[in-house]
């Protein structure tokens, strides 16, 4: 198991120099990415977006190739991630909104969003951090908007519960205040979509799978 417990702006500050090439060509994300930009051009019609842990842009640039003109809000906690994406994104710089915070310390807002999309960011959380989150997230959506969030997924309720405990022995046995950590306890798909769905969700559908991870689909 993944026994790194460093503060996730720490660690993503850390690696914010080499991160895209270490997510698409050294993790071979490229069909992810492809996977988001079809997701994006089968609903249309999308004029406002939410990026939770927009980290450098990489779904961005799927995003702004898809809808030129759509405006997006990015929150981040790490600074340097988002220094790399607002340079990356100069020429977007009127359609963007960049926020570097913890996405559980914004205000989300009331039916703000046609769309809100997570990647790779969630995965760092408790169920009850990503309960309380899933609310705010379907609170943000306008009628009929969605929420895709591609993410680590555990095989087995039985995985999950052993990344959660995991990740409280450690803490407990380092002396560390509960916070975020850049230690992964993906969970199980069932729970997952039982979070969404008591978060207000009516309608929750794996998009596409692989061996660990895969996008949900959820309309509000």
């Amino acid at each position: 198991m993944n026994i790194n417990i460093e503060e996730i702006s720490h660690f993503f500050d850390k690696i914010s120099d080499h991160y895209d090439e270490h997510f698409i060509i050294k993790t071979e994300m490229q069909p992810f990415y492809d996977e988001i930009e079809e997701i994006l051009q089968y609903f249309g019609n999308i004029s406002s977006l939410l990026d939770l842990g927009c980290g450098t842009g990489l779904e961005l640039e799927r995003v702004f190739k898809v809808f030129p003109d759509i405006l997006v809000t990015c929150i981040d906690i790490s600074g340097k991630m988002i220094k790399r994406l607002i340079d990356k994104f100069e020429d977007k710089k009127d359609q963007l909104k960049v926020i570097c915070n913890s996405y559980f310390n914004v205000d989300l807002g009331n039916e703000q969003y046609d769309c809100v999309i997570s990647s790779y960011s969630l995965h760092h959380f408790c169920t009850d951090e990503k309960s309380d989150l899933y609310k705010r997230i379907c609170f943000s959506l306008k009628p009929n908007g969605f929420f895709i969030n591609g993410d680590l997924i555990a095989k087995t309720g039985e995985m999950e519960k052993q990344y959660l405990d995991e990740r409280a022995r450690l803490i407990n046995d380092k002396g560390l205040a509960e916070g975020m950590y850049n230690y992964d306890i993906p969970l199980a798909k069932e729970t997952e979509r039982f979070l969404l769905i008591n978060a207000g969700f009516s309608q929750i559908k794996i998009y596409k799978e692989w061996e660990n991870s895969a996008i949900f689909i959820s309309n509000k």
